[in-house]
């Protein structure tokens, strides 16, 4: 045989045998067959987790146009029969979705009970993420009775105009429907995607494991092809060696593999082009390399960045509704509620709680905590805070060198975090945070950067609404507070009696109104000068807030007179406490700048409803009148008005 034709059988069955052989390993391998099934039920079991998830967007976008409808109905009577037609409509959508979502949930259930025997069949044990999402369509199986049982409450709600149909949704269908069964399906869907992943490292795996089978074929045809060629010339079949050689040692990944031979001929440039070949291969392979570094690099913080933003909207989220919430709210016990809700939603791990200064402003008080490991000091001194000390924020990490706020308490050592609560160039409190214990593996050891900006945000908002609810009590208490003896004022009074009066009138019950004069007022203030009169006045006002009894009301009426209002006083009862009053007052001692005033006496007229009166000009005349005729007879004495002879009795 002539060494043409043995090469050109050595060269046949070099390039043959191992495609072949390759072809073989791929096509009858089962793990490759298995992992491809696997991949292919994973893919239906995704979409079907993201049909479910789309059926539930259209329940929860039916139930929201049903709501705006029944909304169109109350505030546009003109177009109720289209509000109506589209309300139905809406409620049939709503049915449609829950049909919907029935029958995906029975296709992604189907597909994962024939996997599971798919699975069985072979041999092999179901793996975590089929078991979970066996367990997460249990869930869903169990909870779609009342997805659907919510659904037609909702639509004998809605066609009978219940008003109870949106208190049902926020608090019955939302959470059922946005957090139970959203969260599931959400969940599925991840477990679907993690699946599908899992299968395709198993398939490149099973061709790994097939890719060295075909090596091992491809150096059987070698050997093969050696011995066929071991009766050809050495000097033919020796460079083929070397070239043979050096194409397995680069197959092998030694990529620095080249072929040193001297030959002019057709075997010497084979050699240089293989070298040639080599260079290029091992540029491009390392080219390869790093690109998949790279793109592998930039896909793992892609991920991140997304699982990142996602939370931060949700926390951007939940600080713009802390905030609406906070504009709404018209005390500090209602702002401090809103504030612990949503620092819980905001805050995931930690415990906390809302310090505010007292009056007094030498003490903390707690007005909220949350979380089990919330500060253990809910009173404490402003300077027992690191961060009241400081004006700023103050961190504290788990190490044994942090700085330690004492209120946290002297053996903590979870990592905490202080903000104080500051508005308009004043300090109001401090929030307060701590870490959670996370099981056996214990808390973190600090607290993130993000976290501690938030805490910043939160701790502004909180500060300003505080602000505000001050100044609008404030405000309020200027309102309806005479400024100089802290008395209610005469708007008040006119308010206070347009409330008693209707119900002591329905009540059938008497209303006692003692109007009060201050003899020789002048006097004081032109022998001791106006401060004295305003100390009389201020000293006086301070008495008859002492001397009423609770539920009864002492007013400044203007200048030097006042009013008491009596509720469920009759004539005799509020001519004796008007005496009484007015002896009382006589053993008043009033000094101003260490000088003794003098006696103060009052003048007093009585009036009760309805002897004198229904109404509060009636009543506040008939007791002037009767104040009015008690200084002309001589001052420092009660009067009762006088009954009009045209007055039914």
């Amino acid at each position: 045989m002539r060494i043409r034709t043995k090469l050109l059988w050595t060269l046949g069955s070099i390039s043959l045998i191992p495609p072949i052989a390759a072809y073989v390993s791929l096509i009858n391998n089962p793990r490759i067959s298995f992992a491809l099934l696997m991949n292919e039920y994973e893919a239906r079991q995704g979409i079907a987790a993201e049909q479910l998830q789309s059926d539930l967007r259209a329940i929860s976008s039916a139930v929201e146009e049903s709501l705006s409808e029944t909304y169109r109905i109350q505030v546009e009577p003109k177009q109720r029969k289209d509000a109506e037609r589209q309300r139905r409509l809406a409620n049939s959508a709503v049915q449609s979705g829950v049909a919907a979502f029935e029958r995906d949930l029975g296709t992604i259930t189907q597909s994962t009970a024939q996997q599971s025997k798919e699975i069985l069949a072979v041999g092999e044990p179901p793996d975590a993420v089929d078991q979970r999402e066996t367990q997460l369509l249990t869930e869903l199986r169990e909870l779609f009775p009342d997805l659907k049982s919510s659904a037609e409450k909702f639509a004998k709600l809605s066609d009978g105009d219940s008003s109870a149909e949106g208190e049902f949704v926020q608090e019955v269908f939302e959470p059922e429907v946005g957090e139970k069964l959203g969260r599931i399906v959400q969940e599925l869907a991840s477990e679907a995607d993690r699946g599908a992943e899992e299968d395709r490292r198993n398939i490149e795996l099973a061709l790994k494991h097939s890719y060295r089978q075909s090596i091992l074929v491809v150096l059987f045809g070698l050997a093969v092809s050696a011995v066929l060629a071991a009766v050809i010339s050495r000097a033919v079949i020796g460079p083929i060696h070397k070239l043979r050689d050096a194409a397995l040692q680069l197959g092998h990944g030694k990529m620095d593999t080249r072929i040193v031979l001297q030959s002019k001929d057709e075997l010497g440039e084979l050699a240089g082009s293989f070298n040639l070949m080599a260079d290029d291969l091992a540029k491009l392979l390392k080219e390869r390399g790093q690109a998949q570094d790279e793109l592998s690099g930039a896909h793992e913080r892609l991920k991140n960045s997304m699982g990142e933003l996602e939370s931060r909207n949700r926390e951007a989220g939940a600080l713009s509704e802390m905030a609406d919430l906070l504009q709404s709210c018209f005390t500090l016990e209602e702002a401090s509620g809103v504030i612990a809700s949503s620092a819980q939603k905001l805050f995931h791990g930690f415990s906390g709680a809302l310090l505010v200064f007292s009056a007094s402003r030498n003490i903390l008080e707690a007005t909220t905590t949350w979380g089990p490991s919330s500060p253990a000091e809910r009173v404490f001194g402003p300077n027992d805070c690191w961060a009241l000390r400081r004006g700023s924020l103050h961190h504290s990490a788990s190490d044994e060198g942090a700085v330690r706020c004492s209120h946290f308490g002297a053996s903590s050592r979870l990592p905490s975090l202080c903000t104080p609560l500051m508005a308009h160039g004043e300090t109001l409190g401090v929030l307060c945070l701590v870490t959670e214990p996370i099981g056996s593996a214990g808390p973190q050891t600090s607290i993130s950067e993000f976290n501690a900006k938030l805490a910043v945000s939160v701790a502004e908002q909180a500060a300003l609404s505080f602000a505000n609810l001050k100044l609008r009590e404030k405000l309020r208490y200027q309102s309806v507070r005479d400024p100089l003896t802290g008395l209610f004022n005469r708007r008040y009074l006119d308010e206070s009696l347009e409330r008693e009066i209707p119900n002591a009138i329905r009540k059938n019950r008497s209303l006692g109104v003692v109007m009060i004069d201050v003899d020789r007022f002048k006097n004081f203030n032109d022998m001791f000068g106006h401060d004295a009169g305003d100390t009389v006045l201020r000293e006086l006002g301070d008495y008859l807030a002492k001397f009423i009894r609770r539920g009864d009301l002492a007013c400044r009426y203007g200048g030097e007179e006042f009013t008491l209002i009596l509720p469920e006083s009759s004539l005799e009862d509020t001519r004796r406490r008007a005496e009484e009053l007015r002896i009382s007052v006589h053993q008043l001692s009033i000094k101003h700048r260490d000088i003794v005033l003098g006696k103060v006496t009052l003048s007093l007229g009585v009036a009760v409803l309805p002897d004198h009166g229904t109404t509060a000009v009636e009543l506040l005349a008939a007791a002037d009148g009767a104040l009015l005729r008690a200084k002309k007879e001589g001052r420092d004495r009660v009067l009762i008005a006088e009954v009009s002879p045209n007055r039914p009795r």
